[in-house]
C-alpha cells in the first residue's frame, strides 16, 4: 500500500497523504469586477452609419441604431435633401412655372425597427422606416413672378439589404487597440429603400400681383413613389 501511495504522489507531483494537494485553489474573495464576462450575453449595443450614395440621389443619410437584441434594432436618421443631386427632379415645376428650382433647403428625419438574419459570417436585414421632411423650394429667382413652395412630406418605406461584417474576415492587421477597434466594428450596408411620399404643399408668390395668369392650385396634396439605393459605411461599438 505504501508503494502504491508513493507512486501516485510521484506521478501527481504531491506529497503522499497530503490534503492540500487534493484541494482546488479558489480566490478567497470574488467581487463584481473579477467575475468573468459572458460573451454569449453581450454584443455591440450601438451602430452608426452613413449612406454617402445619397449625394447622387435625394440626400445623404446619417443613421444611429440601438440594438435591443442581437436580431432586433431601432434606428433614427437624418437626411439632407438639399445636397442630393437628384432632388431637383422631385421638384420640377414644368416649363410654364419655372422648370427646375433655383434653390432648395430643408431636412428630413425619421426612423424605425430593423430585423437581422444571420447568413454565414454576415447579416441580412429588413425593416420599416417612417420619415418626415420639411423643405422650401424657390423658383424663378429674381424674376417678377418669383415664387416658392413649402413642402411637408410624410414618407413610408421598406428598408432591406445585406450587412457585411469585416470583423469576421481573416484579414492580417495591426494589433494596436485603436486599429483593432475600427477593424472589429467596421461594416458596410448594401440595400434599398422603397415606398411612397405624401406631400402637403403650399405655393407663395413673392409679388402677389404677378400670379394672375397662374391658375394652378396654391395648396394641396400629392402622393408619389419614393426610393433610394443604400450603400452605407458604419461602425458598431
Amino acid at each position: 500500500m505504501l508503494i502504491l501511495l508513493s507512486a501516485a504522489a510521484v506521478v501527481r507531483g504531491e506529497e503522499p497523504l497530503s490534503s492540500e494537494g487534493l484541494q482546488k485553489k479558489y480566490p478567497v474573495n470574488v467581487n463584481k469586477n473579477q467575475r468573468p464576462k459572458s460573451f454569449a450575453a453581450s454584443w455591440p449595443r450601438w451602430s452608426v452609419h452613413s449612406n454617402l450614395l445619397g449625394f447622387v440621389q435625394f440626400g445623404p443619410v446619417v443613421t444611429a441604431e440601438y440594438n435591443i437584441t442581437r436580431q432586433l434594432a431601432f434606428g433614427a436618421h437624418a437626411r439632407f435633401p438639399s445636397v442630393g443631386a437628384l432632388t431637383p427632379v422631385l421638384h420640377h415645376a414644368g416649363a410654364e412655372n419655372g422648370g427646375r428650382p433655383d434653390k432648395i433647403s430643408g431636412i428630413a428625419f425619421g426612423g424605425g425597427p430593423l430585423l437581422f438574419f444571420k447568413l454565414r459570417r454576415d447579416l441580412a436585414y429588413i425593416g420599416l422606416t417612417g420619415e418626415y421632411e420639411m423643405s422650401d423650394v424657390l423658383y424663378l429667382e429674381d424674376y417678377v413672378n418669383e415664387w416658392r413652395q413649402d413642402n411637408r412630406k410624410v414618407i413610408a418605406m421598406v428598408n432591406g439589404g445585406y450587412r457585411f461584417l469585416f470583423a469576421h474576415k481573416l484579414i492580417p492587421a495591426s494589433p494596436r487597440k485603436r486599429d483593432t477597434f475600427f477593424r472589429e466594428g467596421l461594416f458596410m450596408n448594401a440595400g434599398f429603400y422603397a415606398g411612397a411620399e405624401r406631400n402637403q404643399f403650399q405655393r407663395i408668390y413673392t409679388d402677389p400681383e404677378a400670379d394672375g395668369s397662374d391658375v394652378s392650385p396654391r395648396e394641396g396634396t400629392t402622393i408619389k413613389p419614393f426610393g433610394m439605393i443604400e450603400l452605407s459605411v458604419g461602425l458598431k461599438f
